[in-house]
């Protein structure tokens, strides 16, 4: 069991974008009032094709300023949609309960998955944003991203199961805790499972929050959300997921530095060691 001075906790806010601007200032003000300054912002840079960064400056100031002050910026997908595809029966089955239409780079082919990620590096770099990593709409995608993520230097992703460093192939078991707004009784079961999750992973060194910005205007689930977060605060400290990999961030890694060196795997508590093979680009 983790001792209460390793126990930490990794917040991260999805779906960053000024089309959310209202409801993510709730969050903030909740993260500002719980004196969280250690958290990631998973930022959309053209929410649906129509909220471009470039053209909200000061909603980008204000992330940019979040970022000075500690929290990591990650790029999440391009547009957070699903314009212009339509799934398969298979494919339908296989998101099932998982996101609605937000799968944007689960049954993408590979060049236009690079493209889409090349684009929205760009739309970072035009507004002074430097991405640590990139993590998928609905936290689903297709083969390769791994190997497409390290040509780019973006070496942190995650899925809903864990975290995954992709230079180092370092993998943590940590399932993500967060809400559902989707209906009335989704809402009031997410609210129960994150009060019994607070209590059966108190011996877990890591517990992830994921929040997303319906989840402040939900009155049960806004609750729930303030609630966690204090009861986790108060036996754990609020880090980064540089901090929890022991990874250096986009800007600071060079192509192939880390890379794994051969097949295999190692056991290590919560913490896989998982090296892929040179193939699995």
């Amino acid at each position: 069991m983790a001792t209460a001075s390793s126990r930490r906790l990794l917040v991260a806010v999805h779906d960053v974008t000024p089309a959310h601007e209202e409801r993510l200032q709730g969050i903030f003000a909740l993260l500002d009032r719980l004196e969280i300054t250690r958290y990631a912002l998973f930022v959309v840079p053209n929410w649906h094709g129509e909220w471009p960064l470039g053209e909200h400056p000061r909603f980008v100031e204000e992330v940019r300023r979040r970022q000075a002050n500690g929290a990591e910026i990650f790029l999440h997908g391009l547009r957070h949609d699903e314009v212009g595809r339509e799934r398969s029966v298979w494919q339908q089955l296989r998101v099932a309960g998982r996101t609605g239409s937000s799968a944007e780079f689960m049954f993408l082919p590979s060049e236009q998955a690079r493209a889409r990620i090349d684009r929205g590096i760009e739309l970072f770099a035009a507004g002074g944003l430097e991405p640590v990593g990139f993590v998928p709409p609905a936290w689903l995608h297709g083969p390769g991203l791994d190997g497409v993520l390290r040509e780019r230097g973006l070496r942190v992703t995650e899925s809903f199961w864990g975290l995954w460093d992709v230079l180092s192939g370092t993998r943590m078991r940590n399932p993500a805790l967060s809400w559902s707004t989707q209906r009335q009784w989704r809402s009031d079961a997410t609210a129960l499972i994150a009060e019994a999750r607070k209590w059966i992973e108190r011996g877990r060194e890591l517990v992830r929050v994921a929040i997303h910005p319906p989840d402040v205007e939900v009155p049960v689930v806004a609750r729930s959300v303030e609630r966690t977060l204090k009861g986790l605060l108060e036996e754990r400290t609020a880090v980064g997921y540089r901090e929890v990999l022991g990874s250096s961030g986009r800007g600071k890694t060079k192509l192939g530095v880390g890379a794994p060196p051969a097949e295999g795997r190692v056991e290590l508590g919560d913490v896989e060691e998982r090296q892929p093979p040179a193939s699995s680009s």
